[in-house]
């Protein structure tokens, strides 16, 4: 199954939002000011989201989460697996801890806290990957991308960080910058914009190499168009 859908790239006027704005194109048709607004609003939902990641504000994070999600997982499952958790990961039997088997709920509930290989208890950080040895700092968004009912959108970005080698495996810390490509996916859900249901891309095939999880339905994302915006900085003298 493919990870690709269907875009149309749109380059738009000039706008305040973000310190960027959007070109239109030659050739291109102006999607109207109803996509354009709707690609402000989630960069703008995107920097949010990013920042409570960073800040592991796991009550905020929860709440941007689909509804469905919030129906099976419960915000104490959500940080005790640090984000990085499926909707249906009971099901698939994906995330496991020392033993082998998946915690049940009431255990979870009885440990909230993490601990390090001495006992002590550590705070839960916001995992981005499956490698726990990556640190992410910030990113640069790449593209908005809006489907042609505006119900459903994906954020492209760059993630900028550091990554450290295993120290069991190496006796130097060694650590070096890294950029990593994400995409979050949103559905607009009673108005509100959420977190689509998401899979493990590793799950579909050709997908091995996607780090990031993509939604649970994604063969119909994969019918969807999408118009994508694309940031451009904005010329001297424009800045404010």
């Amino acid at each position: 199954m493919s990870l690709k859908v269907k875009t149309t790239l749109m380059i738009l006027l000039p706008v305040l939002a973000f310190h960027f704005y959007f070109l239109i194109g030659d050739g291109q048709t102006d999607p109207g000011p109803d996509h354009l607004q709707v690609a402000k609003k989630l960069a703008g939902l995107e920097v949010d989201y990013f920042q409570r990641k960073i800040r592991n504000d796991w009550e905020g994070l929860y709440d941007y989460q689909h509804p469905d999600f919030k129906e099976r997982i419960s915000i104490e499952e959500f940080k005790f697996f640090e984000g990085r958790v499926l909707y249906s990961y009971r099901e698939d039997q994906k995330h496991h801890v020392s033993g082998g088997l998946t915690p049940s709920r009431d255990f979870i509930k009885s440990n909230p806290e993490k601990r390090d290989a001495l006992g002590f208890p550590v705070p839960r950080k916001y995992r981005w990957f499956s490698n726990p040895f990556i640190t992410i700092q910030g990113y640069e968004l790449k593209r908005v991308s809006v489907s042609e009912d505006g119900n459903h959108a994906m954020v492209e970005v760059e993630l900028r960080g550091i990554e450290q080698l295993n120290p069991a495996m190496v006796r130097d810390k060694i650590q070096f910058d890294v950029k990593k490509p994400h995409i979050d996916y949103w559905e607009k859900i009673n108005g509100a914009w959420k977190i689509s249901l998401m899979a493990d891309a590793a799950s579909i095939s050709g997908g091995s190499k996607v780090k990031y999880f993509i939604p649970n339905s994604n063969a119909a994302w994969e019918k969807m168009k999408f118009i994508a915006f694309v940031p451009r900085p904005k010329p001297k003298g424009e800045e404010k």
